[in-house]
């Protein structure tokens, strides 16, 4: 019993951390840009989700979609410090998330009576409607209330990995692709790719603050310190998927992000019954990310094998009916 409830819970939170996933995707994946700020934009989108909920009282969902802006426009520093400033990848993230440490926590003065920051705020003592608060209302029992907020869930996911799909097909998106391809070539067709990777590297964002705001109404509370370790977990998600599936043809890259965010988050939560009291919780967290980028490092040496013997093989055989 107490597998099969860390099981549904971990598809639910693996849900939730799909659209980070698919944020880091295009980020990491298409433009090749490790960002860092990550950390300091899924807690923002959570904060930002939860004053509109409570001082402006718009409706849970409408709170999650408004949340994207927040996250576009940390994601516009980023790529800003990083293109124009000309700093690199890596400290243009860091200062971002550093920068986003103090945003947050002076929003949080915002959800409280005295102006105080507060780590943790529970939307529970101010009775607070979320997305999911239609399961646990209703009569339903604990096994219906969990897979109701699983198709919810699965719902929101699937919308953003489509409309992600028809981004990516359109013009706009095709260059963003060139962008992390080939720069040279976007620059011969007299583009700047300066500023298609700003366009990516703030869609990354805002996703990944639409995932905060989708936590924070999952967990029903909202943690300043949530946003510690995301971009591993993202990474994971995204090198996971992109492993497992990138040999089936069928199945699209996002669909697979979204199969290792699932992947992951089952592992994390299976680590919890293996650490009980949380103390090595991190330690093997690290080792299986480790274990990941081994195993991605290998299989990939393995790929690019393969097809150096199909192609000495193609050209021999092309020898031959010479």
């Amino acid at each position: 019993m107490l597998f099969y409830g860390t099981t549904l819970y971990g598809i639910q939170t693996g849900l939730c951390f799909a659209v980070l996933a698919l944020g880091l995707y295009i980020s990491y994946s298409i433009l090749d840009f490790p960002d860092l700020s990550v950390d300091g934009t899924f807690p923002l989108g959570g904060v930002i989700a939860t004053i509109l909920m409570l001082r402006l009282g718009l409706p849970p969902l409408a709170a999650v979609l408004l949340s994207f802006f927040a996250g576009v426009a940390a994601g516009l520093v980023t790529g800003y410090l990083h293109v124009r400033c000309r700093i690199s990848k890596l400290l243009s993230g860091i200062i971002v998330m550093t920068a986003m440490l103090s945003v947050t926590l002076a929003l949080t003065q915002l959800l409280t009576k005295n102006g105080y920051t507060t780590a943790i705020f529970s939307y529970r003592s101010e009775n607070l409607k979320s997305l999911f608060s239609f399961a646990s209302e209703t009569s339903l029992g604990r096994g219906a209330k969990d897979y109701w907020i699983i198709a919810v869930l699965l719902v929101f996911v699937i919308f953003v990995k489509f409309a992600i799909d028809i981004f990516l097909k359109t013009k706009l998106g095709y260059m963003l692709r060139s962008t992390g391809d080939n720069e040279r070539l976007v620059t011969s067709l007299g583009k700047d790719p300066g500023k298609y990777k700003i366009l990516g590297i703030s869609l990354a964002n805002g996703l990944v603050a639409m995932s905060g705001a989708l936590y924070s109404q999952f967990t029903l509370q909202y943690d300043n310190t949530s946003g510690s370790g995301k971009v591993v977990l993202a990474l994971a998600s995204v090198i996971i998927g992109i492993a497992v599936f990138s040999n089936i043809r069928f199945i699209k890259d996002t669909t697979a992000v979204i199969a290792g965010a699932l992947i992951y988050s089952l592992c994390l939560n299976y680590l919890v019954l293996v650490d009980k009291n949380g103390i090595y919780l991190k330690l093997l967290n690290a080792a299986m990310f480790a274990i990941i980028l081994i195993f991605n490092d290998r299989l990939s040496g393995l790929r690019g094998l393969r097809y150096k013997r199909k192609g000495a093989k193609r050209i021999k055989e092309g020898g031959s009916d010479a």
